[in-house]
């Protein structure tokens, strides 16, 4: 940050307002900075890649230079310009002690401007962090300070902040309100499972279900659903605070079981520090993917933000701990700032952790047409208020009830199920309980899990946000037990069970342990059975990151991949692959392309990518970088590289497609609005132009120069459209300019253009 004195504000001869005011007891309270009806289009706290929005977005009409007013009596203590994140920012200290900030501006009131723009041509930099001294430029509640615009990123809007000890609070909740009538809306609840080995009978680890919504902002899970896994929950809920206006993270989420408080997420205050943890207090694979008001409502370890956490030692998580065994009732309320709450409620019934509630005893043979199975509950089913049961018959994927079975509830709670012969042999059959609140409990295979079986199935494995899911995708024609193998090389690694879902497919999750650095081979085995070794195997190349301090993970010769501990919140599963290319130079690589899986994941900080390339100091090299495949543009995204000794390093948040790639393409000026030769009456005439380029980009405000008869201009660049917008700071003399510009893009690639005008105060201008 630059400081800038009192005496070299005075040397800038700019009109400094430094009257003293008198004390007053108390201070007015604090008014927004426009004056139009305020509309939101982003709340404080909503999700953003990387981080917590730590203010409110102000809609303006999509329109550039409305009024920016003071919100009140105090000072200008900072002025930022920079060409992404907040683009033109201005910081004011309140006599409240507060500060305010708004951002995304488009120009300054005129002592805040000649100050930055007399600096802006002193440095020959865009670019500029300027702290103020105290009452250098005082200001009063309401007066002009600036006029919004779109500088940095997004459309038109003004970002709004009101900041305690550089701490951002949420000004909806700290002095500041709308009118707001309307209701959070839910859209779906999620369940996610948080042990090391279960999966969902959809073989997932995680599940969504759509909630059906009543009056006066009631909302349900019309389904009773069954647990005997530990799980958290998930919120699909947003904000309004008008029925048709843009979506808000809710300002407050609580969680009941049972009628007491489990977990609250509030968005009352934020701190800069914490602001990585939004990709533990959302679900980060849902706003990849678009759904951006997901929150988890347990605790996930590395959530560091203050504002959300448990009530006891639980976690928010359910079954963490011995749960009382039968029906439960959960409730979400969401509330915003102003008190308009809505809730969704749903019931769940637990039964006992990991087990299932009946066992079989016996089988017992009838007639020649006719044999019955008995089963015991193992504890306790009064809890349940079972209704009835039932039998479903297992057919390659498909479970339907088996017809020819005939299934009798007890009043002592046994079960007895008379089924015809064929359906004993090899059948597999499973006990669903049926509870009079609702819903159906999946329980028991009681008959048709063999020892051994001899399927030959295809492997399917997915890395997910916490470990790997192996599937054993197979035909079968009868039903077995199974492992799964993991090794490196010859070592056997572990060995984990599957779950059985159905004939086609077994599923196994493998938490992300220790012994799991390097996992080369996958081996299926239809046997619990270790003497039973045959089996099918999958060659894959996964391996363990976040675990050890630093690691350097190969991806062959040339490429590498380096890890730290602290760029992961937890160990994380990672996989690598090599995708060789006979003639890469002819789709533009300057290297193999190399895939991390999955695509997205969550990390703390960037881990590094680094390529060393085989010829050295070729001019290829030099003008390569590592770049990442963007899948849905099929566009390559060219990342934040360094280049040294023939070695290419650049950071990354995550999986996909990388490689080096050439850039041999110079930028383009575009549309540029003076023209060689022609004459302006306008004194101070626009210079703008469009910058085209097709990789490498734009890396630094030092990178576009624009010279006015040997005078530097200020260059004001949009990444986003490429546009660049100038002019000349005094008003032009009659008579011939010069006009030179200059783009340099990151490999050095120089585009230079050279122009002269006239300027002619009277007379027709061409």
């Amino acid at each position: 940050m630059l400081k800038l004195s009192t005496n070299l504000l005075r040397l800038l001869t700019l009109t400094v307002i430094t009257g003293a005011l008198s004390t007053a007891p108390t201070h007015a309270a604090p008014a927004w900075p426009i004056k139009d009806a305020v509309d939101l289009s982003s709340g404080f706290g909503d999700y953003r890649d990387g981080h917590f929005h730590f203010g409110l977005d102000l809609r303006t009409g999509g329109r550039i230079g409305k009024s920016v007013v003071s919100p009140v009596d105090g000072y200008v203590s900072r002025v930022r310009t920079a060409y992404t994140g907040y683009g033109k920012a201005l910081y004011i200290t309140g006599d409240d002690g507060y500060t305010y900030v708004m951002a995304h501006l488009n120009d300054f009131n005129t002592p805040v401007d000649r100050l930055v723009k007399s600096t802006q041509v002193a440095t020959k930099r865009y670019i500029l962090d300027l702290s103020l001294p105290k009452d250098s430029i005082r200001v009063k509640q309401g007066e002009l300070v600036a006029y919004s615009g779109q500088t940095g990123t997004g459309a038109p809007h003004l970002h709004f902040e009101r900041r305690r000890n550089d701490t951002p609070l949420n000004p909806l909740t700290h002095g500041f309100s709308i009118p707001d009538k309307t209701r959070p809306v839910f859209q779906r609840i999620g369940f996610k499972m948080t042990d090391d080995h279960s999966v969902f009978v959809n073989g997932r680890r995680k599940m969504f279900l759509d909630v059906s919504a009543g009056e006066k902002g009631a909302y349900k899970l019309d389904t009773v659903l069954y647990f005997n896994r530990p799980f958290g929950l998930l919120a699909d809920c947003f904000d309004r605070m008008r029925p048709d206006g843009m979506r808000q993270a809710a300002y407050r989420l609580s969680l009941y079981i049972d009628g007491k408080m489990q977990y609250q997420s509030v968005f009352d205050s934020v701190s800069f520090y914490t602001g990585d943890a939004v990709s533990l207090e959302y679900d980060y694979l849902e706003a990849v993917d678009k759904r951006k008001f997901v929150r988890r409502l347990f605790d996930e370890y590395g959530n560091t933000f203050a504002g959300s956490g448990p009530i006891d030692d639980r976690r928010g998580i359910f079954g963490l701990v011995d749960e009382v065994p039968g029906m439960h009732e959960a409730r979400i309320e969401a509330e915003d700032a102003f008190g308009n709450k809505s809730q969704l409620t749903f019931k769940f019934v637990w039964g006992p952790r990991d087990q299932f509630i009946y066992v079989r005893d016996s089988l017992v043979r009838g007639t020649a047409d006719t044999n019955f199975f008995y089963l015991s509950p193992r504890g306790d089913v009064k809890p349940y208020d079972l209704d009835s049961a039932d039998v479903f018959l297992n057919r390659g994927t498909q479970w339907g009830r088996a017809i020819g079975a005939t299934t009798t509830l007890h009043d002592d709670g046994l079960v007895t199920v008379q089924v015809v012969g064929n359906l004993t042999t090899g059948t597999t059959l499973r006990l669903n309980l049926y509870p009079s609140i609702g819903g159906v409990i999946e329980d028991n295979i009681f008959n048709g899990l063999n020892e051994r079986g001899n399927a030959k199935p295809r492997l399917v494995h997915e890395i997910v946000e916490d470990g790997l899911l192996v599937q054993f995708d197979c035909q079968a024609v009868k039903s077995s037990r199974s492992r799964l193998e993991l090794y490196h090389g010859d070592t056997l690694l572990g060995i984990e069970t599957p779950e059985f879902l159905n004939m086609g497919n077994y599923i196994c999750f493998v938490p992300p342990k220790p012994q799991y650095r390097r996992i080369d081979q996958l081996k299926a085995v239809f046997s619990e059975d270790t003497s039973w070794t045959a089996g099918f195997f999958d060659s894959v190349n996964i391996v363990l990151v976040g675990h050890d301090q630093n690691e350097m993970i190969p991806f062959d010769a040339h490429a590498t991949l380096s890890f730290s501990r602290d760029a992961f919140y937890s160990p994380q599963f990672v996989e690598l692959q090599t995708v060789p290319l006979a003639n890469p130079a002819l789709l533009g690589l300057n290297s193999h392309t190399y895939r991390i899986l999955p695509g997205a994941f969550v990390t703390r900080k960037p881990f590094d990518v680094i390529y060393n390339f085989p010829l050295k100091t070729t001019e290829a090299n030099a003008k390569s970088g590592l770049c990442w495949l963007n899948e849905d543009k099929n566009k390559w995204v060219w990342l934040d590289n360094t280049f040294s000794n023939d070695t290419l390093t650049a950071g990354s948040v995550g999986g996909g497609y990388f490689a080096a790639v050439f850039d041999y393409e110079a930028p383009r000026i575009a549309n540029l609005s003076i023209r060689d030769g022609y004459t302006y009456q306008n004194v101070r005439p626009a210079i703008n132009f469009v910058i085209e380029d097709s990789l490498s980009g734009i890396g630094d405000d030092r990178d576009i120069i624009i010279e006015l008869d040997g005078e530097w201009l200020i260059p004001e660049y949009e990444p986003e459209t490429g546009m660049v917008r100038s002019k000349p700071l005094e008003p032009l003399k009659p008579g011939r300019h010069h006009l030179g510009i200059q783009v340099t893009d990151r490999v050095g690639n120089k585009t230079e253009q050279y122009l002269n005008f006239i300027v002619k105060l009277s007379g027709k201008a061409h």
